[in-house]
């Protein structure tokens, strides 16, 4: 067998067969985070601290969890996170999904239940930069703590937030396309799609990648948002790829660039365009090691989950708390993906979606 083909053997047996810890009780910390100096600008400057996180709640503190959806493996990272920081701490915990980033609604709504049923803290991984900002603020008057999770929100009245800057994850991803542009020493053409309009991430998502890429001979050729479903991005997909037969890099969410796998199967291999993924999912993991995409940053998905709760009880026993902390950024590609830990990016195999820790 080739040295190489020996290699590609390996990996797809590794990613199948890889043991994951799943028990609550792992000790995860420390770990490094940056914390920004301003936790409203999480694009701006940060410090780098080690996270060590609480060994045990003073009570059984009751928790609620919102998130836009549960359709794909990368929030299913997150609820694997939650879950297990939730089991580890000694908490309750309820999860409710909106069922999509057109459900603000929705999620307003099932926060409001949730409170309702005497939830003492909410972990919100917004829908909308500034549509929960009435809820949050009402929230914070009644003495309901509020972690800002993941997506973002502009309220000022969040008590701590657990997320990576989208500007960074989008910046990497631009600066990562840049490189090729530059090895190549050719104009590129890229069909970019960043997500859904309205949400925080998206847009910083999307001056991040932009602004990476300025100066360089990279053509932007269309920007399309919609939903992180396959069906809605391979819809948008279709339309371009209709339209356009000379895009070099298709760049955009791991739900566009799984979507994408089987429609491109069909261009002739030197007409085919590249794969980039924004963020990183199982899907889009799978995908590198099988060398079918080619690299993605990871903003650790499943530590954003455990700190946001771990924040969440330190607010509530009034303890020390870090009011931003956010995972370190790495890109993952075709050569390094092997060296990260995925217990920090993936929830296990075969883990299925949980809503509630008694």
């Amino acid at each position: 067998m080739q040295p190489r083909l020996l290699l590609f053997c390996c990996a797809i047996f590794f990613i199948a067969s890889y043991n994951f810890k799943t028990h609550a009780s792992e000790s995860w910390f420390p770990v490094d985070v940056n914390s920004a100096v301003n936790p409203y600008n999480i694009d701006g400057q940060a410090r780098r601290i080690k996270y060590e996180a609480l060994e045990k709640a003073d009570k059984k503190w009751k928790l609620c969890v919102s998130f836009p959806h549960l359709k794909d493996d990368y929030w299913l990272a997150v609820n694997y996170g939650v879950i297990q920081e939730a089991k580890r701490l000694g908490v309750q915990l309820e999860l409710f999904e909106a069922g999509g980033y057109n459900n603000l609604v929705n999620q307003i709504s099932q926060i409001q239940q949730c409170v309702a049923k005497g939830a003492q803290a909410v972990i919100i991984a917004s829908i909308d930069a500034t549509g929960l900002n009435p809820l949050v603020k009402d929230l914070n008057s009644r003495g309901i703590a509020v972690i800002d999770l993941v997506n973002g929100m502009t309220s000022k009245f969040a008590d701590a937030r657990s997320l990576v800057s989208f500007y960074h994850m989008g910046y990497f991803t631009g600066q990562y396309l840049g490189n090729i542009q530059i090895q190549q020493q050719k104009a590129l053409k890229v069909a970019w799609f960043p997500g859904p309009k309205g949400a925080a991430w998206v847009s910083s998502g999307n001056r991040g990648f932009k602004e990476a890429i300025r100066g360089k001979k990279i053509e932007i050729i269309t920007t399309l948002h919609g939903d992180v479903g396959r069906k809605e991005q391979g819809e948008l997909l279709e339309r371009v790829l209709n339209a356009r037969s000379d895009i070099d890099y298709i760049v955009g969410t791991s739900a566009t660039v799984l979507a994408a796998l089987p429609k491109i199967r069909t261009i002739p291999k030197e007409k085919r365009p590249q794969l980039i993924s924004y963020y990183m999912t199982r899907g889009v993991y799978n995908a590198i090691v099988r060398r079918q995409v080619l690299a993605a940053p990871t903003d650790q998905a499943v530590l954003q989950g455990r700190i946001s709760v771990d924040q969440a009880v330190r607010v509530l026993q009034k303890d020390d708390f870090l009011v931003h902390a956010a995972p370190i950024i790495k890109v993952l590609n075709q050569k390094n993906i092997l060296e990260m830990d995925p217990n920090t990016i993936l929830a296990p195999n075969g883990f299925v979606a949980e809503i509630s820790v008694k």
